[in-house]
């Protein structure tokens, strides 16, 4: 199987793990992603102002040009996915139509079959499934436990992104069984991590971010994974900010999926690179064996 990719911006800077241990997956489990060529920023945020119609260029553009190789469009990054499947959306309303059109004229780009934006995690349940995943485990996580966490761009709003049970998803869950981790249930996985406030309220990020792991140590998690570059790096990096303020503080790794994906299909260990993670996930990781 072969699909049309987009990467997105911080997939080829602070969060290459994520997409580097993707593409390699990808090619074990037995699927391709094709990168499209010249995509551009999806703008990281949907744009909500019906009056603002620039924001709304760049992810119409992609979609425009993702159209003419392919009716699925695969991301990774839950900020794009949110993005591009929310444009698309909007693209497709009856309602809409007039802003669809002028839209469409400026970027002058034939949109030339209808696209369904997916996210990598719904190719693996919804076109490979577990059962084939689980055949490609080449070193069970077993005795791992892991809290998926999702945040808010993979589920909300629920009725465009249709994803997972918007309160209570399950699909990073259903993955991390299927590797032979021991999914971790807690009350958190769709708190906000404080998102792009840690620019202008760093703070509230930390407070935010705090009782996501706070919550996730509660139920004993060894490791968290997300899928998010933002999550990544608040729920990652903040940690030291956390520690700073409370000498007691125990922090936990947190992972992109795709490093344990990676790591239980047999990637080795410069292929998941570990060394870009903050809280280093090497000691627990030991857990299954040598990460070598």
């Amino acid at each position: 199987m072969r699909y049309t990719y987009y990467p997105g911006c911080t997939l080829y800077t602070t969060a290459r793990s994520l997409n580097d241990c993707a593409l390699k997956v990808a090619e074990r489990i037995g699927f391709e992603l094709a990168e499209m060529p010249a995509w551009t920023c999806c703008g990281a945020i949907y744009n909500t102002n019906s009056d603002d119609l620039a924001a709304s260029v760049g992810p119409v553009r992609n979609l425009a040009r993702a159209s003419q190789l392919g009716d699925k469009l695969v991301t990774l990054c839950a900020a794009c996915y949110n993005v591009l499947k929310r444009t698309n959306t909007a693209l497709n309303d009856p309602e809409k139509q007039d802003v669809a059109k002028r839209l469409l004229d400026y970027v002058e780009e034939p949109f030339e079959r209808p696209i369904e934006v997916i996210h990598y995690l719904e190719v693996l349940r919804d076109d490979i499934g577990w059962d084939q995943i689980r055949g490609k485990v080449t070193r069970p996580l077993s005795g791992l436990k892991v809290a998926s966490y999702y945040g808010c761009l993979m589920v909300r709003p629920p009725k465009v992104l249709q994803f997972d049970n918007p309160t209570n998803p399950m699909c990073l869950d259903d993955l991390m069984a299927a590797i032979g981790a021991e999914p971790v249930q807690f009350d958190f996985k769709t708190k906000c991590c404080g998102g792009y406030l840690v620019v202008s309220q760093h703070d509230v990020a930390v407070k935010c971010s705090r009782r996501i792991i706070d919550n996730a140590a509660d139920y004993n998690a060894d490791v968290l994974v997300t899928t998010c570059p933002l999550c990544h790096y608040n729920l990652d990096a903040l940690q030291r900010d956390m520690k700073a303020e409370d000498p007691d503080f125990q922090p936990i790794p947190v992972l992109y999926f795709t490093q344990l994906l990676g790591l239980a299909t047999g990637l080795r260990k410069r292929e998941l690179a570990l060394d870009y993670n903050k809280i280093d996930p090497r000691p627990v990781l030991k857990k299954v064996g040598n990460v070598s």
